[in-house]
């Protein structure tokens, strides 16, 4: 009877195995596109809300085990600018560190930086693209920012030209008054920064809502497929 018991048992593990390892591959193969499609559905949450596919992008996935398959696999999502990311899902307030007075808010007047590390900053070398902070505002119009205060709030202008096509450019002596037949430009002040005690982020993202969709989209396939 041992001998008979274990020829009919060795086919049933194989079937059992078998069905095991296609569940296995199933849930494994599941939980990789709905993480993929949450990942997805996170980015399309910043892009959306205006804040740029770079960021979008820091969103990252893996499901474990890597290049397995699993009863119970686990999907992972994190962002690499997790400190951004959270200040927009809880609506975090932003305040001054290391002892500043002030939040310097750029206006859209600032320029922008054509390559990194173009001016030497306290702040140290910072991103292409990126608006220039107080201290590159004064180096690249060779000028100081002037400050008024009003209402609890900071203004700070610099004295500059109009640029021939667009933008500003420095208030020199030769822009001023004129040089090689182009007509004097009057040095105007304008705005650069608003500074202000602290900044109250809006709440744009939201993870809890999207997770407990996927979730549900996971229990439901699964379901489907084996219920």
């Amino acid at each position: 009877m041992k001998m008979v018991s274990e020829l009919i048992s060795a086919p049933l593990a194989r079937q059992f195995e078998a069905i095991e390892q296609e569940i296995a591959q199933d849930v494994t193969t599941i939980m990789s596109q709905e993480v993929d499609v949450l990942k997805q559905e996170l980015r399309s949450q910043i892009t959306g809300a205006g804040m740029g596919a770079k960021l979008a992008r820091t969103w990252r996935s893996n499901v474990y085990p890597q290049g397995g398959r699993s009863l119970n696999p686990a999907g992972y999502i994190w962002s690499a600018a997790p400190e951004i990311v959270d200040a927009f899902i809880r609506g975090a307030t932003i305040r001054p560190v290391n002892g500043a007075k002030w939040l310097w808010i750029p206006s859209k007047n600032v320029p922008r930086r054509r390559r990194a590390g173009a001016y030497s900053s306290s702040m140290g070398r910072r991103s292409r693209g990126t608006a220039m902070t107080p201290e590159e505002v004064e180096l690249h119009f060779n000028a100081e920012l002037d400050l008024a205060f009003e209402g609890g709030k900071g203004f700070a202008f610099i004295d500059v030209v109009s640029g021939v096509s667009r933008g500003f450019r420095p208030a020199t002596a030769g822009r001023v008054n004129g040089r090689r037949g182009m007509a004097p430009r009057k040095a105007k002040p304008v705005l650069m920064f608003t500074l202000v005690r602290s900044v109250k982020m809006p709440r744009l993202l939201d993870l809890e809502g999207p997770a407990r969709k996927a979730a549900a989209r996971v229990a439901s396939r699964l379901n489907a497929r084996w219920g």
